[in-house]
């Protein structure tokens, strides 16, 4: 047996199946604006548990499970309660890009990778609202 064969091949990355009726469920979801997104960091805290929410261009996630690197003193805080469009297709962490919203200033290229990210997300995570356009 060669060294090559000796090498390990990484694993395949599996992702779960997307949400089944994603539009039919789009449509009983509420609508946040910007100001309700972020106004939904405090208001959560009381309602129904820390849950820390995220929108990707026209969709809001539940990102909980990602506390560790969302919450307060995680790596990517800057991303919790905010519109990700921007930062994330920048792959930035920058509190000056997190202020960015919306991803009309984005290019054709960089519209087609955030629409690869919509697709991780809505296969990922769960969709609890959807964005004012």
């Amino acid at each position: 047996m060669s060294s090559a064969d000796n090498k390990k091949k990484p694993l395949p990355l599996v992702l779960p199946p997307p949400q089944l009726n994603i539009n039919q469920a789009l449509d009983n979801l509420p609508f946040f604006s910007q100001e309700a997104l972020a106004a939904s960091r405090v208001e959560d805290q009381y309602e129904s548990g820390p849950q820390i929410l995220v929108s990707l261009k026209d969709f809001v996630f539940n990102m909980t499970s990602l506390g560790e690197f969302l919450g307060p003193k995680g790596d990517l805080s800057t991303w919790a309660f905010r519109d990700i469009s921007y930062t994330l297709t920048k792959n930035s962490n920058l509190e000056e890009d997190a202020e960015v919203q919306g991803y009309s200033n984005l290019s054709t290229k960089e519209l087609e990778t955030l629409n690869n990210w919509v697709q991780i997300f809505l296969a990922r995570f769960e969709v609890v609202g959807r964005m004012e356009l």
